[in-house]
């Protein structure tokens, strides 16, 4: 019985090479999975008085999650409350400490909605818990509404810089925001 085979050969150096790049790869893909872990937490036990609450109606968080911090580095939002950020008239990308693109970073998506109450001032709470004994963080940042609603809906994202997996494990444990509006510019709870 023969065989006829019609296929391609690759030379043995192509295949050396390709087996190479592909090794190198995975590799590499481990070393940055190995540097960046999510645990769960320490117990968290809560007390004090509950407050009742409403949600801003025109501002809402859409998802959060972990990703790479882009290039260009995101505009660092005002940490001032006297001098909030104006939002950008478009889909638009912050941060709440000194980012560094390629690094690790939290991120919040917001949606600002079309019925969005022009030249008012938000106060966002970030806080986050890192390393195996947990180190908390609580970033604030101030933002304002644009000087007219916007025509369609605008997703904002906004980073926290968990810092480089390259020169160090970053542990992530929790996350939270809190968003609640100003009752005037530069007047914040």
């Amino acid at each position: 019985m023969a065989t006829n085979q019609n296929g391609k050969r690759f030379p043995r150096r192509t295949v050396y090479v390709a087996t190479a790049f592909t090794l190198l790869a995975v590799v590499a893909g481990f070393g940055l999975a190995a540097s960046f872990t999510v645990t769960n937490g320490p117990t968290i036990n809560g007390g004090g008085e509950y407050h009742a609450t409403n949600s801003i109606a025109w501002w809402t968080e859409a998802s959060a999650g972990v990703a790479i911090v882009q290039t260009p580095v995101p505009t660092t939002l005002s940490a001032t409350a006297a001098t909030p950020t104006v939002l950008a008239g478009a889909a638009a990308s912050y941060s709440v400490n000194a980012a560094t693109a390629n690094d690790v970073g939290q991120y919040w998506k917001f949606t600002e909605a079309t019925t969005a109450v022009v030249n008012t001032e938000l106060e966002i709470a970030f806080t986050v818990s890192t390393g195996t004994t947990p180190t908390v963080t609580t970033a604030i940042a101030y933002v304002e509404s644009q000087a007219a609603a916007p025509g369609a809906a605008i997703t904002f994202t906004i980073y926290y810089d968990l810092g480089s997996p390259a020169t160090a494990t970053i542990t992530l444990n929790s996350v939270s925001e809190l968003s609640q509006q100003c009752s005037a510019i530069g007047t914040c709870p």
